[in-house]
């Protein structure tokens, strides 16, 4: 997935879109069940549900931030259009590296293949430098971010 920026107004929105070869329903499922959200939504803080109208809409705060899952059918597949809303520009390429991580799980879980989140942070330094360079902010909130996951871990 790659990510977007985009400005609304005050708020930071991270914005990824991308088509699915599963069906509305088992893509809802994957966001809105507990026990598949597990394997793929970053651990910490749960999302906190504020709108759902099933299949097509999940809007939620985590940690204080927006997010909104839309789905919609695209012939046997579907659309996922993910927004992450915050105010803090500078942690847009931290959070958009991770969100990469977070859909690499995601699209593991859909295959049948669930993966590990230590696999899925192999490709986060490269994405995140990537996203750094393109949204034009200072890449050492995310480097020294991903240095105290790694020594957590």
């Amino acid at each position: 997935m790659n990510g977007k920026l985009e400005t609304v107004g005050e708020q930071t929105v991270l914005r990824f879109e991308r088509r699915l070869d599963h069906s509305i329903e088992r893509v809802w499922k994957a966001i809105a069940d507990p026990e598949e959200l597990c394997h793929w939504f970053p651990q910490g803080e749960p999302l906190e549900v504020t709108e759902s109208e099933p299949p097509r809409l999940l809007t939620g705060t985590w940690y204080g931030d927006v997010l909104r899952f839309e789905l919609r059918p695209d012939g046997e597949g579907s659309v996922l259009v993910f927004t992450h809303a915050f105010a803090e520009r500078e942690k847009s390429a931290r959070d958009a590296a991770g969100w990469d991580s977070c859909f690499r799980r995601f699209d593991a879980l859909l295959a049948g293949e669930p993966m590990s989140e230590s696999d899925s942070l192999e490709s986060w330094p490269d994405a995140h430098e990537r996203y750094a360079e393109s949204f034009g902010v200072d890449p050492q909130l995310g480097r020294d971010a991903f240095a105290a996951h790694q020594a957590q871990s």
